[in-house]
């Protein structure tokens, strides 16, 4: 490992220290683990059965860089990136994965938080100012993952959660990314808007005034943001500010919500059903939502007067407090149903809630940007993988130049 500091110059206050630990993809690392002829090869872990739906669950770098996306359906991953390996989802390997990162690090670490699958939040009470400790730390940290779970792991160190988060899914894999207090709001600025932990409401709004980067967000005054973007959209200008109050609450957070109705005379309508499903889905969604969480799964259960009881439930391919999102596959399950009487009730529950988390984004998304990822492949393999570096501005105030940028690797996928 060759980890990367964005500064070891102690704050002029010394400020809270929350790191994000995480292993990025788990579901492909853990496949690749089993698989190692898989690595370097893109992989596609999707619900063969949702072959019209949102079927992918997770996909490798590779796959991501032939534009598949988590959510997409399988047959369009297949059109995408027919070369990719595709592997049915093994939900119980994960959680067992993810149960044992956090197990290792909760051994070790007083404050740990389970914010997603394969991402943890780490308290490093009392290395406030003591960024070189806190690189060092996380760096072992790293490597104890990979010794005891041979997984791949990078960690992300600054004064809240969504600057953490933001840092650790900046750089490669294996690397520690330190950012000083007071840095947060600079290395923001470049990031997409799409990483704001919002419904797609208010990703549209965003795009509608021409809001691209974090840094355009956050220069809008707090009370604009408000106006325009509603408490969701205030909440979201804070984090592009830089700003983040969340406080780390210990445990795997295995929270859920549930919501139920009884049906009196019992419902002999399909509609009717799916619109109840709906009518019980908004209030858990604001209440989730208000708590800064995203639900990782849906289930449903249906009582019929018969005595029957029919079940679905389906794990989200990204986890999401968006009701409309929710209503829609609440339906698909719902019809999807072999219903043997009336139904006198209905429950909903949303599980493995967790704090909202960022996504590792592509940085070429445009034509534009893609045909300049194309050129860049080919100046490298002439010159090389490495001739290309990024200037990142991470200490503004240093009083020495040379310490106000850091100087990483571009890498070209």
């Amino acid at each position: 490992m060759s980890p990367s500091t964005a500064s070891t110059w102690p704050a002029s206050s010394p400020a809270a220290r929350i790191a994000y630990l995480v292993t990025p993809h788990l579901p492909i690392a853990v496949e690749r683990r089993q698989r190692p002829r898989l690595a370097s090869l893109p992989v596609v872990i999707a619900d063969d059965a949702l072959r019209a739906g949102a079927g992918v669950l997770d996909c490798s770098r590779e796959a991501l860089a032939a534009g598949v996306r988590p959510g997409m359906a399988v047959s369009r991953a297949e059109h995408l990136c027919p070369e990719a390996t595709f592997l049915p989802p093994r939900l119980d390997l994960y959680r067992t994965a993810a149960a044992a990162l956090f197990e290792l690090l909760h051994s070790q670490m007083p404050l740990v938080e389970q914010a997603q699958p394969g991402g943890l939040y780490v308290d490093l009470h009392g290395l406030e100012g003591r960024d070189a400790e806190a690189l060092t730390l996380c760096h072992g940290q790293c490597e104890a993952i990979d010794r005891a779970l041979r997984l791949p792991s990078t960690a992300g160190v600054a004064v809240n959660k969504f600057s953490a988060e933001a840092a650790a899914l900046s750089i490669g894999p294996s690397r520690v990314l330190v950012l000083t207090a007071g840095t947060e709001r600079a290395f923001l600025d470049g990031f997409p808007v799409s990483v704001l932990p919002v419904s797609e409401e208010v990703q549209r709004r965003l795009a509608l005034f021409g809001l691209r980067r974090l840094g355009q967000f956050a220069r809008l005054p707090p009370a604009a943001a408000l106006a325009q973007f509603g408490w969701e959209g205030q909440r979201a200008h804070r984090l592009a500010r830089g700003l983040d109050d969340r406080p780390l609450i210990p445990g795997r957070g295995e929270r859920c919500e549930q919501a139920s109705q009884q049906f009196e005379p019992p419902l002999d309508n399909l509609e009717t059903l799916l619109a109840a499903a709906g009518r019980l889905m908004a209030p858990l969604c604001q209440r989730i939502a208000a708590a800064w969480l995203r639900a990782g799964r849906l289930a449903l259960e249906v009582q019929c007067a018969d005595g029957a009881t029919l079940a679905a439930q389906r794990v989200l391919a990204e986890a999401t407090a968006d009701a409309q999102r929710l209503q829609r596959l609440a339906e698909v399950l719902l019809r999807a149903l072999s219903y043997s009487d009336r139904v006198e009730a209905l429950a909903v529950t949303l599980s493995d809630l967790s704090a909202p988390s960022l996504q590792q984004l592509s940085l070429w998304d445009s034509p534009q940007e893609q045909a300049a990822e194309a050129h860049l492949r080919r100046l490298a393999a002439r010159y090389g993988p490495n001739c290309f570096q990024r200037s990142a501005l991470v200490a503004p105030e240093h009083p020495l130049a040379g310490r106000q940028h850091v100087r990483m690797d571009w890498v070209t996928r």
